[in-house]
């Protein structure tokens, strides 16, 4: 198989045309649905990206540097070709990193706080500022509103969870957490509808989302389908899934060491010797930067 991506991918993020691919180290690059190079490799600030979406014809990225406690949001025009921006050895003797951003940028924020899930909404995005709020914003970055972070079932822990991903179901905009606490919030201004607690055992990695159910990675292996209001099955996986989509009524995922697949109660598993980082058109993009067949056709 031939290397596509010249740096160690960390995921795979979809737009209308493009994938657009993240490095483990803030390096970005776009491919093709048929698995070409559609840009230079670029890294627009020195550090890792936490989190990102494609949303309006734009690219919106979060890039955190825990060694300089520096966290920046920003948007980049999909159609762009990217640059790179400043070296880290020029962000760290900067007078006021706080100066230094995303090259070019649509728009760009510091932040003071670590943004741990985004999502794109109608119009524009909504992210969570750990341990500070749930914030709604349109596309060009001005806030629509802000809500305080929800805290634990009990009431009693706020701050120890974190929101790990969000989700929007008609008007509402849900909230998911590492513990299994889900919060729906009025897309219209923030204020809490409801919440509960999927009590799945251990912390959730990470959740994927489709429209009527979702599909949550346990950290040390395993599954769980869900509607967000109860449990709907689970089952145990030899690693932790990295990436997941639901196709034609089954979800489709690849992770540690091996791809699977779940349609009505059946899971099928298949070892592969890479790790599964995302989906590109019907091939997975592994960890050494090489596309390989998913070994599931679909019925």
């Amino acid at each position: 198989m031939q290397r596509i991506i010249p740096f160690t991918p960390a995921r795979v993020d979809n737009s209308d045309d493009n994938h657009i691919i993240v490095g483990t180290l803030g390096e970005l690059a776009k491919i093709s649905a048929e698995g070409e190079l559609a840009s230079k490799v670029s890294t627009p600030f020195p550090s890792g990206i936490s989190c990102s979406t494609a949303f309006e014809g734009a690219w919106l990225g979060i890039w955190v540097e825990p060694e300089m406690r520096l966290a920046r949001m920003a948007s980049l025009d999909i159609e762009a070709d990217w640059q790179d921006g400043a070296t880290r050895s020029a962000l760290r003797t900067s007078d006021d990193s706080t100066l230094v951003h995303p090259a070019e940028a649509i728009w760009s924020r510091a932040l003071d706080a670590e943004p741990t899930a985004v999502c794109q909404v109608e119009g524009g995005f909504c992210f969570a500022l750990r341990s500070r709020g749930v914030y709604r914003m349109d596309i060009e970055a001005k806030e629509i509103w802000r809500a305080s972070m929800p805290s634990v079932i009990d009431g009693k822990r706020r701050g120890q969870e974190t929101a790990i991903s969000m989700s929007v179901s008609e008007e509402i905009l849900r909230i998911w957490f590492d513990n299994g606490l889900v919060v729906d919030l009025s897309m219209e201004d923030g204020i809490e509808l409801d919440r509960r607690n999927l009590r799945v055992g251990e912390r959730i990695e990470a959740v994927f989302h489709s429209k009527n159910e979702h599909l949550l990675a346990l950290s040390t292996g395993g599954i769980v389908r869900t509607d967000s209001e109860e449990i709907l099955e689970s089952h145990p996986t030899s690693g932790p899934v990295m990436a997941a989509r639901y196709q034609d009524g089954a979800w489709e995922f690849t992770g540690w060491r091996l791809d699977g697949r779940l349609s009505e109660g059946i899971l099928e598993i298949s070892k592969r010797s890479e790790i599964g980082v995302g989906f590109v058109g019907q091939r997975v993009l592994t960890n050494d930067g090489t596309l390989a067949d998913f070994p599931f056709t679909r019925s």
